[in-house]
């Protein structure tokens, strides 16, 4: 550990599931990311009713029912465009029905992509948990879809159905939720970690006093823009 330049040296944690994807065996589709989130998703159930326990060591607050404040903090912040006002009722109404969600509060880690995955011999190990907070457990699929569109193209939408339904097998067991009240409200959560997302910035590159956020402005207000545009999921 070198404290004075903030590093520290871990043992190897293997290959990321992004080599696995670009290297030699070149797995395609949704091979690569099921089996990850089915293990990620039964991480995240073992969070669930701990999320006062995980705020009170310093993990983020971000419930929904807490986002709607947290979008006017950033609307004001940023002097976000009049689109992205107008939507703030449709919002607070998405929040209200996520914060009614019988899945609760769960661990997000709120930047899950390949990068941020070892994987190795039916193992999967997720790191780099610097935007991580306590949120609805679906919002964790917002990136992790963005980069599956950008990865697959025309073939995404296919793909992404089979990984949302893989992540969603560990809500459904033993809770009486059928499959498509889930599915809308991974859209929902998807949508709404667009704000989670920008408050994620602003809480990576705060001022040095500490007191405001220096994160550049377009990265804020991009991710808030994100609320006019339909789910990826």
């Amino acid at each position: 550990m070198d404290t004075d330049r903030a590093w520290s040296l871990l043992p190897d944690g293997g290959p990321l599931l992004a080599e696995a994807v670009d290297g030699p065996r070149g797995l395609d589709g949704a091979d690569h990311w099921e089996d990850p989130l089915r293990s990620y998703a039964a991480l995240q159930r073992a969070t669930v009713g701990r999320a006062d326990e995980l705020t009170a060591l310093g993990v983020p607050d971000l419930r929904p029912a807490r986002l709607p404040e947290l979008l006017d903090e950033l609307i004001e912040r940023t002097d976000a465009p009049a689109e992205v006002r107008a939507v703030r009722p449709r919002f607070a109404d998405w929040c209200a029905q996520l914060a009614a969600s019988a899945n609760g509060a769960a661990l997000d880690h709120s930047d899950l992509h390949e990068g941020q995955v070892f994987t190795a011999g039916g193992r999967h190990v997720f790191f780099d948990w610097g935007d991580a907070a306590v949120a609805h457990p679906f919002t964790s699929l917002l990136v992790t879809a963005r980069v599956t569109r950008r990865r697959h193209g025309a073939d995404a939408p296919r793909v992404l159905a089979r990984l949302r339904d893989a992540y969603l097998e560990a809500w459904t067991g033993g809770q009486g939720r059928e499959l498509p009240a889930l599915r809308r409200e991974v859209s929902l959560a998807c949508r709404v970690g667009a704000v989670t997302r920008a408050h994620s910035w602003g809480r990576v590159f705060p001022d040095p006093a500490g007191r405001t956020v220096a994160a550049p402005r377009e990265h804020l207000v991009r991710w808030l823009a994100e609320l006019l545009n339909e789910p990826p999921l």
